[in-house]
């Protein structure tokens, strides 16, 4: 139930050579930034590799490197995070298929003595008024 709200409704967005949309967490309760362990993105069919895509939440921007130490920064449930993606040439006004799976760590959920990771992928179609191209 909450994959389907992965990528949060009617949020991508073009940009000039990216585009934006609003990630959320697949989880019932805040969890620090260092509980991301993975992101990764495609938009109709074409990856965006992870070392590209930055995190902004709380008025802060982060590459995935960067979130590892931050499990003093948390993430809550209501507040989606924006990600932007590299896309050069821009994205073209109309329906693009957005791909994204996200890997969690629960840190307090232990399974054979690791923390439980959850790998949770969510596909949708949204409608964008396009960017440069």
């Amino acid at each position: 139930m909450l994959t389907d709200h992965v990528i949060a409704d009617a949020s991508l967005r073009a940009a000039d050579d990216a585009f934006t949309f609003g990630l959320r967490m697949p989880w019932y309760r805040a969890l620090p930034l260092s509980s991301l362990e993975g992101l990764e993105v495609r938009i109709d069919g074409e990856p965006v590799p992870s070392e590209e895509l930055r995190l902004s939440l709380g008025g802060s921007t982060y590459a995935l490197a960067d979130l590892p130490p931050l499990y003093d920064e948390w993430w809550y449930v209501a507040d989606p995070a924006e990600v932007r993606a590299p896309k050069p040439g821009g994205l073209a006004a109309g329906e693009h298929e957005l791909d994204v799976t996200i890997e969690l760590r629960i840190p307090y959920i232990v399974e054979s003595g690791h923390p439980l990771v959850m790998r949770e992928r969510c596909v949708k179609t949204q409608a964008t008024n396009g960017g440069s191209r």
